[in-house]
């Protein structure tokens, strides 16, 4: 995979827009300069779990004796269900807790930015597709920087798009997923039966 093709495939899985109105409304009684703090931290905390999974996620799978095509078809169909997720559900994400203004970790590093999907993403990345750590930190950076761009722009691009562009965006997105979904299957169903 190019390094284009890894930082895509990790930026339909992060989905800095969907998670957009989610980050927006879960801060919203933040001052700016506050909520601009919280978003760098989380985006901060999200990038250091998916840095440590691309480092050691390998040889966990190893240790649990997972192979390459049982991760791509497990994968392919955590990120199908999560792209049917971004296309057929409503934009906003609330929790019904009484969770502070300015939440550490939990939900938004965890697991809004980072969740399963991601950390399935970069590991299939480093063990199926035996992509470079180097060559997966550097996709993670550049998808993280975008990401801390658009929360950082949230408040102004919320207000500009409206609720339904927002929402929209969303969707394209997890069409987009869906794709990305459905060739993982494919591989992970090609390697197995190559396997018999």
């Amino acid at each position: 995979m190019t390094l284009a093709e890894i930082t895509l495939l990790l930026f339909l899985v992060v989905d800095p827009f969907g998670n957009l109105p989610f980050v927006i409304a879960l801060l919203k009684t933040l001052p700016t300069a506050r909520y601009l703090k919280s978003v760098g931290r989380e985006v901060l905390l999200a990038f250091v779990i998916l840095a440590g999974f691309a480092l050691g996620g390998d040889a966990v799978l190893r240790q649990l004796h997972i192979d390459a095509a049982s991760l791509s078809i497990a994968g392919g169909i955590i990120l199908f269900l999560i792209s049917l997720g971004m296309i057929f559900r409503s934009a906003t994400r609330l929790f019904d807790d009484d969770y502070a203004d300015d939440p550490l970790l939990v939900p938004i590093a965890v697991p809004s930015i980072a969740g399963p999907s991601a950390i399935t993403a970069v590991i299939i990345l480093r063990s199926r597709e035996q992509v470079p750590l180097q060559g997966v930190l550097l996709a993670l950076a550049i998808v993280f920087v975008v990401t801390l761009a658009v929360f950082a722009a949230g408040r102004p691009i919320s207000r500009r798009l409206g609720q339904r562009g927002v929402t929209a965006l969303e969707k394209f997105m997890g069409l987009l997923l869906n794709l990305v979904a459905v060739n993982m299957i494919l591989d992970g169903v090609r390697d197995f039966a190559s396997t018999l």
